[in-house]
């Protein structure tokens, strides 16, 4: 069975999470040059090159202009992903959920890689795999993160229902098995 509260509150955690971390770590450019890079435009400045809006509101304006709203539903969907794994874990296996919980993170990197927050993340590293993924439209990740992640609750829970299989299988049997 498919913990779904329990999944929907992961996915609300994560995807608030990166909204949070996305507004803590924004900073309100300086200069048209660096405001390009958060979706700003010419308009956005007044005639002496200040910034013109308040630092909530450009938040907000590049937050939605760069359409960082696919990567906090991708975050939030690998979150509640990777959640499940670790919780069917004990049941379905080590190795299957370690991995499953590996690829839900894999899916989580990606999408960071190719937010707002890849200049920061670039610091250590990960900047090579935003690179990578810059050319890929933010809602086709969203896409491709709910189909894996819904492939892989699906082979999770499928998985938990014939664990009592696996386990005559390999030889330890419990006392409902011979009812």
């Amino acid at each position: 069975m498919i913990p779904f509260r329990r999944m929907a509150l992961l996915f609300v955690v994560g995807a608030v999470g990166y909204v949070v971390l996305s507004y803590l770590s924004f900073k309100v450019p300086t200069t048209l040059a660096d405001g390009e890079l958060c979706g700003f435009v010419e308009g956005d400045f007044n005639a002496a090159g200040q910034f013109s809006h308040p630092p909530v509101a450009a938040w907000w304006i590049s937050f939605s202009r760069l359409q960082e709203y696919w990567t906090a539903i991708s975050v939030g969907l690998s979150v509640a992903f990777i959640g499940f794994a670790l919780t069917a874990g004990r049941r379905a296996g080590g190795g299957a959920a370690a991995g499953a919980a590996m690829g839900g993170g894999a899916l989580a990197l990606s999408a960071l890689c190719i937010s707002c927050l890849a200049p920061a993340l670039s610091v250590v590293g990960l900047g090579i795999a935003g690179t990578l993924l810059a050319g890929v439209p933010k809602w086709l990740i969203a896409l491709n993160t709910l189909l894996l992640t819904g492939w892989g609750t699906m082979f999770l829970s499928r998985r938990l229902s014939s664990c009592e299989l696996s386990r005559r299988a390999n030889g330890e049997v419990s006392e409902s098995s011979f009812a």
